[in-house]
């Protein structure tokens, strides 16, 4: 990994969040927009600085940085606790219009 992954890793991480207010992303799975911004930021430098363009490569390379980056644990553990948590809100509003 060299200068310019860890160039795009700062960007992408600090855009993450401003990208997440905009979209009105929950907090639990800003870690998404995190990866999805390092692996295409990636292939966009390397298909434009890289001779040798192999989008598979660069691809790979991408989402290695970007779950290094963010913790796949982490990731894995804030999304399933946001599904959760949306499931659970979910049928508590069922429970509620079905008892009215």
């Amino acid at each position: 990994m060299g200068f310019d992954m860890g160039m795009i890793i700062a960007l992408a991480l600090a855009a993450s969040s401003t990208l997440s207010d905009w979209m009105r992303i929950p907090k639990k799975l800003r870690c998404w927009t995190a990866l999805f911004l390092i692996v295409i930021l990636h292939m966009a430098n390397q298909w434009l600085y890289n001779p040798g363009f192999h989008w598979k490569t660069a691809l790979l390379e991408g989402v290695t940085a970007g779950v290094a980056a963010v913790g796949i644990h982490s990731t894995a553990k804030n999304s399933f606790q946001q599904w959760s948590a949306s499931r659970q809100s979910k049928n508590s509003r069922d429970r509620a219009q079905s008892e009215v």
